[in-house]
């Protein structure tokens, strides 16, 4: 006899099939849930206005793949190497192509034509790093992508339109997604059930960086709506024990679909197997069905849904293998977007844990737009009160003094495991190419937050109500304070007048007028050094000059650099007119290894990026050489390299500072085993050019098993410089390696991050 667990079966409008209904409440949450969709629509469609054409996360990169197929153009065979005139959508021709034909499909009827003119990259862009001075944007902006849109500018609006129509879907599912997590019961009260229903798409709909997403071009909008959908479905067919042929059908068709959006939803399969396997088993429990017959409906779900996945997406994957001799495409993927140097490790990952939790929570731009620091404090502090809130509520379970509801726990550990493969996942891709970015979570968003809803009301209701108004707060704040001001071009003046004179003329047209040191005392190697300039525009120029503004030491080595466009990055100086005024601010890091202490000065000047051609100064140079900073010694007691060996170098001293041809280098290094080490191994100095030409090099046994733990222990390198070296610059390399495999020891900074295995210590100047 089948035993009904509720006693309706059907999805009510006031829960996810609960007997105590309220058909008033019902119908308010209704209208509320109705609203909430409709503002979200909103809210994305704000984000995409705000945030100027190509400045958001690989949309350079995904509208030319939209655009290629828009206009009729085949699938791409992706190739190493090829450059942006050949496959301008670069590692994106990699991914399953059903977003981009859906966002195709909304662009194709605009002309498109002029979108090259209007995608004019900006090359020296800091794609993917916050920074103090700016130069975040990836294109050089245009008039063209003023109101009223027109031609190109029209058909990328398009295309965002199609990702905020299906992240407005998202939020509408996962208020199903909630309504299965949350339904009406004898132990809530409707209206704490509702309140939960509600606020978890409100979560998902107001967490800034999805609602940023939404209104880009970017193919995890459909990734995440078929992710929150086959949760929703899952969680369904658990409540109902539905291992009929229509739901595992309907399970196939929603993962191979997300398959077709983005190979990452191919878990969607692990979560309809353990949906069904649990359905299975809870089915056992109540003696519903004969073992016989519930492993044969389990076995028949599973092979119909893995049948149907196979038959929308499969061919995507056959083509890979034919193509790359990969099913999912990695490799020619990663050929294009590039690999680490070695894999990250887990302390190197563990390193990047603070980038991964802000790129959940907001990081706008091409990844190099952040919020205030104390936005992502408050909002990690809010998420630590919903973690303390569900610690309370489970202990309360354990304690037997709120125990769960009776299918909870299937809901429970369904929503776990699929947190779980998509982070598990996301770390498996991140530790092979720099992808350490939260946002990356947003295919279970919809179970982040109502975990977060959760939390906040086992606290109290006011908690949930007070943390779901910041949120939408900021929300609608952040596009306005942070998105749009940050691309907005400089103004026609000064914005102080600076104490250094500099007065130099750059092709007779450019003027560098003045400058100043922004600085809180005497940097030290791993400080930044911040310089203001102000600029005149004497005369017209034809071509787009970047600036450059080196710090060179007494022997005109190059010790630290910046590059950009005039304006921070924004303007493009041959559409500047005579007249035209601008302050500039450029921020140097130095590294942590320069030797010190010792004196540099600035170094500024202009050069065409296309064929390296700088502008000349009246006086024949190509560059404005002003004031001095006294660089000290560095204070810090840090190791400046740790080894995965556990070796650590505390620094080093040169002499000279500079060389001739047959002159020898001393080097001497100051090293620490911060434990036992495993393995004698060699260390190589030597001495090279950009081009990888050796002028000296010494080797040195070292037996680093009978080093003792934590003793500081000098090494001392005598490097003879070729008797034909040729004058230049050259790097000083620093080597670890094992003797009878000559495999290179990886080497981290303090904060863990990878560095390489051939460490580049400073450069120095042969005369």
């Amino acid at each position: 006899m089948r035993i009904e667990r509720y006693v309706t079966p059907r999805l009510t409008a006031d829960g996810a099939g609960a007997p105590f209904a309220d058909p008033v409440n019902a119908r308010a949450e209704k209208i509320c849930a109705a609203l909430i969709i409709a503002a979200s629509f909103i809210l994305f469609s704000l984000y995409s206005v705000l945030t100027p054409l190509f400045e958001a996360s690989d949309e350079l990169w995904h509208y030319p793949m939209v655009q290629h197929l828009a206009t009729g153009g085949g699938l791409p065979v992706q190739r190493a190497g090829q450059t942006d005139a050949e496959a301008p959508w670069r590692q994106e021709g990699s991914q399953p192509p059903l977003y981009y034909w859906i966002a195709a499909a909304f662009s194709a009827p605009f002309d498109s034509s002029n979108w090259r003119d209007i995608r004019r990259i900006n090359p020296h862009s800091d794609m993917g790093v916050p920074t103090r001075d700016g130069n975040v944007n990836v294109v050089l902006h245009t008039p063209a992508e003023a109101w009223p849109w027109e031609r190109a500018t029209l058909a990328v609006r398009a295309a965002r339109l199609a990702s905020i129509l299906m992240s407005t879907a998202t939020v509408f599912f996962a208020y199903l997604v909630a309504r299965e997590l949350f339904p009406n019961d004898a132990a809530r009260r409707t209206r704490d059930a509702s309140l939960l229903r509600l606020a978890s798409p409100v979560i998902v709909a107001c967490t800034p960086m999805f609602a940023f997403i939404s209104g880009a071009i970017n193919n995890d909008n459909a990734a995440v709506l078929f992710s929150t959908v086959g949760l929703w479905w899952a969680l369904r067919l658990m409540r109902l024990g539905d291992l009929s042929l229509k739901s595992a059908v309907v399970a196939g068709a929603i993962a191979g679909l997300g398959a077709l959006s983005k190979s990452s939803a191919l878990g969607l399969v692990g979560l309809f197997g353990l949906a069904g396997l649990l359905t299975a088993v809870d089915a056992r429990r109540k003696a519903q069905d004969a073992p016989r017959s519930l492993v044969f409906r389990l076995s028949s779900f599973v092979f119909v849904t893995l049948v149907v996945t196979l038959l929308i997406s499969g061919w995507w994957f056959v083509r890979n293998q034919a193509l790359y001799g990969d099913l999912l495409g990695w490799n020619a993927f990663l050929d294009v977007v590039g690999r680490r140097d070695q894999p990250a490790s887990p302390a190197q990952l563990w390193s990047e844990r603070e980038g991964f939790i802000w790129a959940y929570w907001g990081v706008f731009g091409a990844m190099n737009v952040i919020m205030s620091p104390w936005v992502y404090d408050v909002l990690n502090g809010l998420a630590a009160l919903a973690v303390v809130g569900l610690v309370l509520r489970v202990a309360s379970a354990v304690l037997g003094k709120a125990p769960l509801r009776q299918d909870a726990g299937r809901q429970i550990l369904l929503c776990l495991f699929w947190v779980a493969l998509v982070f598990v996942a996301l770390v498996r891709w991140t530790s092979l190419t720099p992808a350490s970015q939260g946002r990356l979570m947003f295919p279970c968003i919809a179970v982040i937050s109502a975990a977060l809803a959760y939390g906040w009301r086992v606290l109290h209701r006011h908690v949930l109500l007070g943390a779901c108004a910041g949120l939408a707060a900021l929300a609608i704040i952040a596009p306005f304070a942070f998105i749009a001001p940050t691309y907005t071009q400089p103004p026609n003046r000064w914005t102080q007048r600076l104490p250094l004179t500099v007065n130099a003329k750059f092709g007779g047209a450019v003027c560098l007028q003045e400058a100043g040191l922004e600085t809180t005392g005497v940097p030290q190697p791993g400080d930044e050094v911040t310089l203001h300039l102000n600029w005149l525009l004497a005369q017209p120029v034809t071509r787009n000059y970047s600036v450059f503004v080196h710090l060179i030491d007494e022997h005109d080595v190059i010790v630290a650099q910046r590059d950009m466009y005039p304006g921070q990055g924004s303007l493009a100086l041959s559409e500047q007119p005579a007249g035209r005024r601008w302050s500039d601010r450029y921020t140097l890091r130095l590294s942590p290894l320069t030797p010190a202490p010792k004196q540099l000065r600035w170094a500024v000047g202009l050069y065409d990026h296309a064929t390296g051609e700088r502008l000349p100064l009246a006086n024949g140079d190509d560059r404005a050489i002003f004031g001095a900073i006294e660089l000290g010694r560095r204070t810090d007691a840090s190791p400046l390299l740790r080894y995965a060996n556990g070796l650590e170098l505390l620094g080093y001293a040169l002499d000279p500072s500079a060389l001739m041809p047959g002159a020898t280098l001393t080097v001497t290094t100051r090293w620490r085993a911060a434990r036992p080490l495993p393995d004698d191994l060699n260390v190589s100095l030597q001495l090279l050019d950009d081009g990888a030409n050796k002028i000296a090099q010494q080797d040195l046994g070292q037996m680093l098993t009978q080093w003792p733990a934590g003793e500081e222990i000098a090494l001392t390198h005598a490097l003879a410089v070729s008797d034909d070296a040729t004058p230049g610059v050259y790097r000083l390399l620093l080597v670890w390696y094992a003797p009878d495999n000559f495999a290179r020891l990886p080497a981290y900074d303090a904060p863990g991050q990878f560095v390489g295995d051939q460490i580049t210590l400073t450069r120095l100047r042969v005369r």
